[in-house]
């Protein structure tokens, strides 16, 4: 992915872990009203609160499937949601039965909660040294691309030159073979006149007619 689709992404994995987060407070901001005051209008945020919860929670175990630190700690956050919920729903049956809630059971659910904040704030924190690692790599290898494009030019230009020469070398051997067999057709030319004369000669009964070397050549 490029430095852009890597921001988007982990904002993304940010955005569905902070909801998570958030769902599980009104959950709890229920619970306490309710608890305070036995008046079950107050559990409306809570009501939902655990569907959609595992619903960021799925989106986010998706989105990093291919980060196996990150998914090391879903089994674990996955433990302290339902928990939290546990927990939760047991002060509320409480209270509908006239059982009030006591402090040691408010302190750990304070304690499973803060458990959830701290995986979830480990997980946002290592979506983000992921992708600073991410745009660290890809800024190196934005770095090195002019290089190799570089060197690539100047492979490519050394090649033309090549075969530029190389070229030009079969071209000058073309035109010196193309002239060489010209010259022997323009001296076999001559040698045909100076034979044919010297014939036309003797037939003629002129037997002194003689080839000179010269005329051969």
């Amino acid at each position: 992915m490029d430095s852009q689709q890597a921001v988007e992404h982990t904002t993304e994995v940010e955005n569905n872990l902070n909801s998570l987060i958030s769902r599980m407070k009104d959950a709890e901001t229920g619970q306490r009203g309710f608890l305070l005051t036995g008046d079950e209008s107050f559990l409306e945020p809570y009501n939902g609160a655990k569907a959609e919860v595992n619903v960021f929670f799925n989106h986010v175990q998706l989105l990093t499937v291919d980060n196996q630190y990150q998914q090391k700690d879903f089994p674990l956050l996955e433990k302290f949601i339902e928990r939290k919920f546990d927990l939760i729903d047991q002060s509320i049956n409480d209270k509908k039965r006239g059982i009030p809630p006591t402090v040691p059971a408010l302190r750990v659910g304070k304690k499973t909660m803060d458990s959830v904040r701290s995986v979830v704030a480990a997980m946002i924190s290592r979506e983000n040294q992921l992708l600073i690692s991410r745009n660290a790599t890809m800024n190196e290898f934005a770095a090195f691309t002019p290089i190799m494009i570089g060197i690539a030019s100047l492979l490519s230009m050394g090649i033309t030159i090549l075969f530029y020469f190389r070229v030009s070398k079969d071209a000058r051997i073309a035109i010196n073979l193309q002239k060489e067999l010209k010259d022997k057709g323009e001296k076999t030319a001559r040698q045909i006149e100076v034979i044919d004369e010297i014939a036309k000669k003797i037939a003629g009964g002129d037997y002194s007619a003689l080839i000179e070397k010269t005329d051969l050549q």
